[in-house]
Order: C-alpha cells, then sequence, then structure tokens
C-alpha cells in the first residue's frame, strides 16, 4: 500500500488519526477546498498499491485535504479505467465541484490523471465507451 504524500502537510485543524470519524466527515463537508484528483500507479496492468485521490486545501488552516482509496490490484485495464472513471465522477459531481485551472471538461481531468504514455490508450477507451453507449440508446437498451 502506498503511503500518502500528503501527511506532511496535511490539515491541522483536528487530529485525523484519533478523532471521531464524524468530526473528520464535517470538517470535510465544511472546509474542503477542491482543487482536483491524483493517481499513483506504475501500470494499467495489474498491481499492488495503486491509489486514487480527491485532493484539496482546508479553508482554515490551509493544509492539505486528502480523499483516496485504494484501487484493485489484480483489475484489467478497462476494469480499472472503469473503476477510476466511476469513483472520481461520483467524488467531482456529488459536491458539483468546479473544474480544477487550465481544464476544460471532466473527460481533460480524467485524461490527465494518467501518465504521458497512457493517454492514448485512456482517450481510445473512452471513445470506445462512448461508442458502446451511443448504440446502447439507439437499441433501446
Amino acid at each position: 500500500m502506498r503511503e500518502c504524500e500528503h501527511k506532511q502537510s496535511m490539515c491541522h485543524c483536528i487530529d485525523w488519526k484519533n478523532d471521531d470519524i464524524a468530526i473528520q466527515v464535517n470538517h470535510l463537508m465544511n472546509y474542503f477546498e477542491f482543487s482536483g484528483f491524483e493517481l499513483k500507479y506504475t501500470t494499467l496492468e495489474p498491481e499492488e498499491g495503486r491509489r486514487l485521490c480527491k485532493i484539496g486545501r482546508c479553508r482554515i488552516c490551509g493544509g492539505d485535504l486528502c480523499i483516496g482509496r485504494e484501487l484493485p490490484s489484480q483489475a484489467t485495464p478497462d476494469e480499472l479505467l472503469t473503476e477510476i472513471y466511476r469513483w472520481m465522477f461520483q467524488m467531482w459531481s456529488a459536491q458539483n465541484e468546479r473544474l480544477p485551472a487550465n481544464v476544460n471538461c471532466f473527460r481533460d481531468m480524467f485524461i490527465s490523471l494518467f501518465h504521458e504514455s497512457d493517454r492514448e490508450f485512456v482517450q481510445e477507451w473512452l471513445n470506445w465507451r462512448a461508442g458502446n453507449e451511443n448504440s446502447r440508446i439507439r437499441e433501446g437498451s
């Protein structure tokens, strides 16, 4: 499992290790200022230690805030991209977050998470998924 890289500059308004979960959730809900997502991985093929984080800053102290999760280690590239897309869209749209600077749409934000060498594959995957959705709509299913 990867260590969170935000621990050193983490928000210090509350005790993240010992405070009650309700206090933590309340702090995140009220003081989380979204800045983007981070994806830590080395390959799209199955591997241990992949992590996706919604990152931001605390509106009170300015420290880092991170809501992260481990990604399935045995997922195929299609399963991995599906998992990342779903969780990222859910975390972004649930709070009506704005897009980060220099990002024009959710698709761009999604693609920007990946290594440059993987972006063409990710774009093709998105196009393939969009084509499948359009086919299902036309077929009425």
